[in-house]
């Protein structure tokens, strides 16, 4: 499927000549903690699944209709609940939930906790950061990726915590620009050294956010889409950071 963007630029990876590596958090390290969505599903008599990773296929599941509606024309505008009420759904039916539940089912999880941690993909971002390559975060987030990032053990800016150390770790919320607006970028780029940003790969889990904000800064992007969500797309996709991490070797 064709992805330029409005500029022109076509998504792209060449792993040979990335010098440097931006991470989104959620989708990456974090995800949507099912024990929030447990009591929902209880609540309208919907079977839970026994294997918790049917959540995280879900979040997936939600990621890939976000991108067709995106393609379908619609603005991709993330302060907007109706947009997310496609990504909600889509959530929903892959959790076998029935449609006539959906409605109930958003209304419940709207307050959802994206408290779920990715250990498997963490551990894979501290192997790629014993290696010394330039690392930094940029998120769409509420002011709190910093924190987070902390908390869960992912990384952080300084030597204060030990935890690797990135360049910078950019919350939209704080900054006041979000993806896919490629502005978010500059400033990860800055306290990367300046590196060309056809040298910096972009990591993510969205089409619309990540692989377009990424590409529209002019820098190279991977999609996580563990389950195979985007195989009819054009970008580069990746099961999880472990591949990455082999990719760049």
């Amino acid at each position: 499927m064709d992805e330029r963007t409005s500029a022109g630029h076509t998504p792209f990876f060449d792993p040979t000549t990335v010098e440097a590596a931006v991470f989104d958090i959620g989708g990456v390290f974090l995800y949507p903690h099912y024990d929030t969505v447990v009591p929902v599903m209880e609540r309208i008599g919907a079977p839970v699944p026994a294997d918790t990773s049917a959540f995280v296929q879900a979040h997936h599941a939600g990621v890939e209709q976000l991108t067709a509606l995106v393609l379908a024309g619609t603005s991709p505008d993330e302060t907007r609940r109706d947009f997310w009420a496609t990504y909600d759904h889509a959530y929903a039916a892959s959790l076998g939930i029935p449609e006539a539940n959906w409605s109930e089912f958003r209304d419940g999880v709207i307050r959802v906790s994206w408290g779920w941690a990715h250990e498997a993909n963490i551990a894979a971002f501290h192997e790629l950061a014993a290696t010394g390559l330039p690392l930094a975060i940029v998120s769409n987030n509420d002011g709190t990726a910093a924190e987070q990032m902390k908390n869960y053990g992912v990384c952080w800016v300084n030597e204060a915590h030990e935890l690797p150390r990135v360049a910078a770790i950019i919350d939209s919320g704080l900054v006041g620009v979000a993806k896919p607006d490629p502005m978010i970028m500059a400033p990860a780029l800055h306290a990367l050294g300046g590196p060309p940003p056809e040298s910096v790969v972009y990591v993510g889990d969205t089409v619309h956010a990540d692989i377009v904000g990424a590409t529209q800064a002019g820098m190279q992007s991977v999609q996580l889409d563990p389950f195979d969500h985007h195989a009819s797309y054009d970008h580069a996709r990746l099961p999880d950071l472990a591949a990455l991490v082999t990719a760049l070797a």
